[in-house]
């Protein structure tokens, strides 16, 4: 497994990895920028090959018992290496030695999806045109 880094005042590297990111992976940098500076709620974890962000998972809370991804993400040049999997596995620890009960989210329907499903996701509802895109994501939740 690739080191991961798990330190919030990283995000200035990681506004230049959304940044190239294919447009369709992108998030509105705005509210990146809210995320990662003024939200205290917030963690993120990123994994790193040598000076390069290559993933993330970013998770914010508004409880004491469940945690939600607002973004999770392998750069396309290196999945299928099973970092995507690397991720939620650290996002699980992390919250379970946090004290979380849940982690909850939405997943574009395919490889995402089935990397929660693995860990024992339990879909909550199927979105058919998640954001205007087009593609089904599934809302879902994860018990610790």
């Amino acid at each position: 497994m690739i080191a991961p880094l798990y330190k919030l005042k990283d995000y200035k590297e990681t506004f230049k990895f959304e940044k190239e990111h294919p447009k369709e992976l992108r998030w509105d940098d705005k509210y990146k920028l809210y995320t990662l500076q003024e939200n205290k709620q917030c963690q993120g974890i990123w994994l790193k090959d040598k000076t390069e962000l290559i993933g993330e998972m970013i998770v914010t809370w508004k409880s004491s018992n469940a945690v939600y991804i607002e973004s999770f993400t392998v750069m396309p040049t290196h999945r299928g290496q099973g970092l995507g999997h690397d991720l939620v596995q650290l996002t699980i620890e992390w919250a379970s030695i946090s004290g979380y009960e849940y982690i909850t989210g939405e997943a574009r329907k395919g490889a995402s999806w089935k990397i929660f499903d693995n860990f024992g996701a339990t879909s909550v509802l199927t979105y058919k045109d998640w954001g205007g895109t087009k593609e089904e994501y599934i809302s879902f939740k994860l018990e610790l």
